[in-house]
């Protein structure tokens, strides 16, 4: 209502703690929207709502604490033309693409792997060279594969149904399927030395794994293999030089392109769907900005120290604007009122992202030396 008078676009913030309900909180607010539209097609609500079992499928997993976390934060706006509904669009940010390759105990990879291996005919499975999730090594890291809260098979034909009403085509359907399982056989991939004459390299020892990765990406298994074992520099005169890597460094190169895979795969996902439900005329909006909760693990990977940092800069917004400039105003226009004490957060992000000694900066720092060493100390004194 206030859009509709006022003229001007708003903006609904969603926080709080992992488990809290955010994601449900989306759902609904879209629900509630999609209610109240005045349109007289619904085709572009339902494709607007349609979006949100693949986003979910695709960035949403079971943590901890919560057996549908989100693992990336979204701004969704929805258009408004005289009250009915015109059109969205999704901005994605931080997707945890360390999931990938590394689970928790307790923990799942993100709910598509699941629910395809559970929703597949056994003919489709056989295509993709899909067995139990029990056999890859990213998604057995965490212990038992189901969770009694979800039915991954029921929730992948939702998926396939959803994708259908975003206008996905079948070949684009087959081509997603086929990069997310590629990153399966990917994971699976280990390596051996073999002795070159007087040099010692390493190859990919499960060699089947290696084929069907290469076979479902269309690329050479060759090409492949030595993406994961060399790297390749450039000599000053622009000679191409290649040298080997060691065993840990391949297996890091081996999930860094599973990682890029899968996030570039999220990405263009998002662009189709905008490109489906983002063609009208930007008149008003409605946003939603539903962000990524706190948590704190045992092990906190480099994106959860992010998403802690998103959400301590919100909290530091709120405390701002609730508390510290609305009591600065009571002061200017004398009011009388009961001091509010709140915990001022701003030393710890000054710790984390302040210039020049945050630890951010710090990294960063570290990061652009030639040589980068894993362990970088530091020492907070008094």
């Amino acid at each position: 209502m206030s859009m509709q008078k006022a003229g001007k676009n708003q903006c609904i913030v969603i926080s709080g703690e992992s488990g809290a309900g955010k994601t449900e909180s989306t759902k609904l607010i879209m629900q509630y929207l999609a209610a109240i539209n005045k349109s007289s097609s619904n085709l572009i609500t339902e494709q607007i709502l349609e979006a949100n079992p693949v986003l979910e499928s695709f960035g949403n997993a079971k943590t901890i604490r919560n057996d549908n976390s989100s693992r990336f934060g979204k701004y969704i706006e929805v258009y408004f033309t005289n009250g009915s509904i015109t059109g969205a669009k999704t901005t994605d940010y931080l997707l945890e693409k360390s999931r990938i390759a590394h689970q928790a105990p307790g923990e799942r990879n993100y709910h598509i792997f699941y629910e395809m291996i559970e929703g597949m005919s056994e003919g489709e499975k056989a295509k993709y060279g899909l067995r139990h999730a029990s056999n890859y090594r990213y998604l057995n890291q965490g212990g038992s594969p189901q969770i009694s809260s979800r039915q991954d098979a029921e929730s992948f034909i939702r998926l396939v149904s959803a994708m259908e009403i975003l206008k996905f085509q079948p070949a684009e359907m087959e081509a997603i399927f086929s990069v997310l399982s590629a990153v399966l056989h990917l994971g699976n991939i280990k390596f051996t030395l073999s002795q070159h004459g007087r040099e010692e390299s390493l190859i990919v020892s499960n060699v089947q794994e290696l084929r069907k990765s290469a076979q479902l990406l269309m690329v050479s298994s060759e090409k492949l293999e030595k993406a994961m074992t060399h790297k390749f520099m450039r000599e000053p005169g622009g000679e191409r030089i290649m040298s080997p890597l060691t065993h840990e460094q391949a297996q890091d190169a081996r999930d860094a392109i599973g990682k890029s895979l899968y996030s570039t795969l999220f990405t263009w996902l998002i662009q189709n769907i905008n490109k489906v439900v983002n063609k009208a005329q930007k008149v008003s909006s409605i946003a939603i900005l539903d962000i990524f909760g706190f948590e704190d693990f045992q092990t906190n990977s480099f994106e959860q120290l992010c998403i802690n940092y998103a959400n301590e800069n919100l909290h530091f917004f709120f405390n701002r604007h609730i508390f510290n400039l609305e009591q600065e105003e009571y002061i200017r226009e004398h009011i009388k009122w009961t001091n509010v004490a709140y915990k001022d957060n701003q030393m710890c992000l000054d710790m984390i992202g302040k210039r020049p000694i945050g630890i951010f900066h710090l990294l960063d720092d570290e990061s652009s030396f030639p040589r980068v060493y894993k362990k970088i100390l530091l020492i907070f004194e008094d």
